[in-house]
């Protein structure tokens, strides 16, 4: 009989524990890709964290390391074209270069059609870490930080070629950009059962329509939000038209779990037109009883959030 490869989520502060231990067993290879990894100050300094540290030992004890990164940050949800400002790129490539061990292989991305925004790293060929947040001073220790272990060989390999910049798709893998992204994702919205939505942006269009239809036909979903600059016109929309939504004050929610009851999507990709149609981005979609738990991690951890969340 084949083995159905099982799913693991850890969150929070364990995520990162997760990330650094699977990079400590690294023998032969890391390939990674982030939006951003470790802290900036004000003259681009980079702080070496748990991850950046982790990375600098596998390099130093021979590992072949490639990391991807996004060249600038400032583009993020921008419209039409994402036309990178070349200091941005210089100062970003040159914080890594002070950080990193000169044999990591920096990729800073600046490609003006697509923004870099995965969370995704490959060890040695064999098993795959998609996660929710950056690995930086706040990634791990905001609500959201979750992150996703998958030793499937069609999904690794799928999500070693989407960090290679080539998308891939498997039965639960789903990266971008690419129209299975928008597909994937945002049709978990069809399903007919109360869903559970934590996410730290959701201003698409066609999401916020599919959502407050979804009101009107007398489903109760459950959706949390970060709110940290206001209340967005997207969000107006949502609570004018009975939609259940939380916050949690004074917290950076990081993340991109859509409940849709008998599937679960995890991952990079906000509910943003960015997210689901331009940027890079990988992500999960599998059963509950595909999650070694059944996805009870997942779910206790959106309780808790819920809890201590405020209407907006």
């Amino acid at each position: 009989m084949t083995r159905v490869s099982q799913l693991h989520a850890s969150i929070g502060t364990a995520a990162r524990t997760a990330l650094c231990d699977a990079i400590a067993s690294a023998r032969r290879s890391i390939v990674a890709q982030f939006h951003s990894m470790g802290d900036l100050d004000a003259r681009s300094r980079m702080r070496a964290g748990p991850v950046v540290d982790a990375l600098n030992a596998a390099a130093r004890r021979g590992v072949d390391v490639t990391l991807h990164v996004e060249a600038d940050r400032c583009r993020y949800d921008h419209r039409g074209v994402h036309e990178p400002e070349n200091a941005h790129a210089r100062r970003t490539y040159e914080g890594y270069a002070r950080a990193l061990d000169a044999r990591i292989h920096v990729i800073a991305d600046a490609d003006p059609l697509v923004l870099e925004h995965a969370k995704a790293v490959v060890v040695d060929g064999a098993r795959a870490f998609i996660g929710t947040a950056n690995p930086n001073r706040s990634g791990f220790d905001e609500p959201g930080a979750v992150m996703i272990e998958d030793d499937d060989p069609s999904d690794v390999a799928a999500v070693a070629s989407s960090i290679g910049d080539a998308p891939s798709q498997t039965a639960r893998v789903v990266s971008g950009p690419a129209a299975a992204t928008r597909e994937r994702i945002s049709g978990l919205l069809s399903e007919r059962a109360d869903e559970r939505i934590a996410i730290e942006d959701l201003s698409d269009t066609a999401v916020v329509d599919a959502l407050i239809a979804r009101r009107r036909d007398g489903l109760h979903d459950e959706i949390l939000v970060k709110c940290e600059r206001g209340v967005s016109a997207s969000l107006q929309r949502l609570t004018v038209a009975g939609v259940d939504v939380r916050t949690i004050a004074g917290a950076y929610l990081h993340e991109k779990y859509i409940d849709a009851g008998d599937r679960i999507y995890v991952g990079s990709a906000n509910l943003t037109r960015n997210g689901l149609d331009e940027a890079r981005e990988i992500g999960i979609v599998a059963r509950p009883d595909e999650f070694d738990d059944g996805a009870a991690a997942l779910r206790a951890d959106f309780n808790r959030m819920w809890n201590v969340g405020a209407p907006v």
